[in-house]
């Protein structure tokens, strides 16, 4: 039972206070009377017995069926405002106590019910039953169908409402328990975890709190649920140990910090190596030139390509015993890439080839004259002479056991002489005075 008011907020005027009565536990209340009034129960909750407690009276109410109808007498003629109503502590009595002020003296009343002669109630095994007054009932904390609480499932025998009879001071009300699964419900979070409204699950409260041996890229498990205490479920759900990642700030673990201290050891090693390798001095150890050998000066032979104006081959490392036609002369009558360059470079290019152009021809003008100036019999004796050069050459450089570096000097000379005796094309000609990007080809 309790007093109050029906609304959003409670309020203290006398009249907007009643008294409400449940019969689940306290899920859903009921108005058992208008007003304020001090109560008490009596005959293991079969008997109320209530006095107004805002104001001064002299009326007593009582009610056998929970607050379905009321019974009412008077204390005497003088008004008394009531303090309490009270029972001995088991409330299992139809006898009660009540006590209050009239004016500056205090009185007592004793009431006593069994002068009532109600009789005792009947069939409190056959709970349920049409013949019996008594029935079931298990509590619900009413989310669910599930009638559990704290893990377990209880069944009361309690006297029907309608009922108006004595349970008498030596009942024994039966109760039946069963135990229910573990769910979620009937754990909560261990402490530093915390969970979100509408949520089940523990989450670690404050992540920078982290247990003493926790560092950084680690996880430690915790413990984050624990049964709700007094639950007594069994089997079912159990909650398993929480990953909590350690927080970035924490301290390296050993196998880190030995990670760290191999490679500085390797840097300081490699280093070390390099500078040693640069000084003349430590250069020829052996040691040193072993670990110089097995870096990047295994491959200090190998040549790679140059850009730029440096970037022209040597002839005589790279000819490889072939003819090195960088310098052909039939290469101006070949046809060669088209570079694409701006207006004003494609015309310095074109006057510089031109340029080219001209001096070759005048060179080959003159040396044209020159050869039918000496006559054929001239021509005659170089073919000979040059076939002679050219034999000799194959043969291994003839009795004078002349060097390699001689013989690719004397088979270069022969092969230009003879190619002096081809024919030139003429150069095409420039009437604008400059040639086009196609007269580059």
């Amino acid at each position: 039972m309790g007093t109050g008011n029906v609304g959003p907020h409670l309020r203290y005027e006398a009249d907007e206070v009643n008294t409400y009565l449940s019969r689940d536990g306290g899920l859903s209340w009921v108005e058992a009377h208008k007003g304020a009034f001090i109560y008490e129960f009596g005959d293991h909750g079969g008997l109320i017995v209530m006095a107004d407690d805002l104001h001064k009276t002299n009326q007593v109410v009582f009610s056998w069926n929970e607050g379905q109808s009321w019974y009412d007498f008077e204390l005497g003629t003088y008004p008394v405002e009531v303090d309490n109503v009270v029972i001995e502590p088991n409330s299992s009595s139809v006898e009660f106590l009540l006590y209050g002020t009239r004016g500056d003296n205090g009185v007592v009343y004793h009431l006593d019910f069994n002068a009532l002669g109600q009789p005792a109630c009947q069939g409190v095994y056959a709970a349920d039953s049409v013949s019996s007054d008594y029935e079931t009932w298990t509590p619900s904390d009413g989310r669910s169908t599930e009638t559990c609480i704290l893990g377990r499932q209880l069944t009361y025998t309690r006297r029907k409402q309608t009922s108006e009879c004595f349970n008498g001071r030596d009942f024994s009300r039966p109760l039946a328990r069963k135990n229910c699964v573990c769910t979620e419900e009937d754990y909560e979070c261990e402490f530093g975890f915390t969970r979100k409204i509408g949520s089940l699950e523990c989450q670690p409260e404050d992540p920078k709190l982290t247990a003493p041996h926790c560092t950084s890229g680690n996880f430690f498990y915790m413990d984050a649920y624990r049964r709700v205490p007094g639950d007594t479920c069994e089997g079912g759900w159990a909650p398993q140990k929480v990953a909590v990642p350690c927080p970035h700030n924490s301290p390296f673990s050993r196998g880190a910090y030995s990670v760290l201290l191999v490679l500085f050891l390797l840097c300081v090693l490699l280093g070390g190596i390099t500078f040693l390798s640069k000084t003349d001095r430590l250069k020829g150890l052996p040691a040193i030139s072993f670990l110089s050998q097995a870096g990047f000066d295994t491959f200090g032979g190998v040549k790679y390509a140059r850009l730029g104006k440096g970037s022209h081959r040597d002839d005589d490392h790279h000819d490889m015993g072939f003819i090195d036609n960088e310098h052909d002369a039939y290469e101006e009558d070949a046809p060669s890439l088209m570079t694409y360059t701006t207006t004003e470079s494609r015309h310095r290019l074109n006057v510089n080839h031109h340029a080219h152009d001209e001096d070759e021809h005048e060179t080959t003008t003159h040396m044209n004259a020159k050869r039918e100036g000496e006559g054929l019999a001239d021509d005659d004796t170089n073919r000979q002479q040059q076939q002679e050069s050219l034999m000799d050459l194959e043969g291994g450089g003839g009795a004078g056991g002349a060097t390699e570096g001689e013989r690719r000097v004397a088979k270069r000379a022969a092969l230009e002489a003879a190619t002096e005796e081809v024919p030139k094309l003429a150069p095409p000609a420039n009437s604008k005075g400059g040639a086009t990007g196609s007269e580059l080809i």
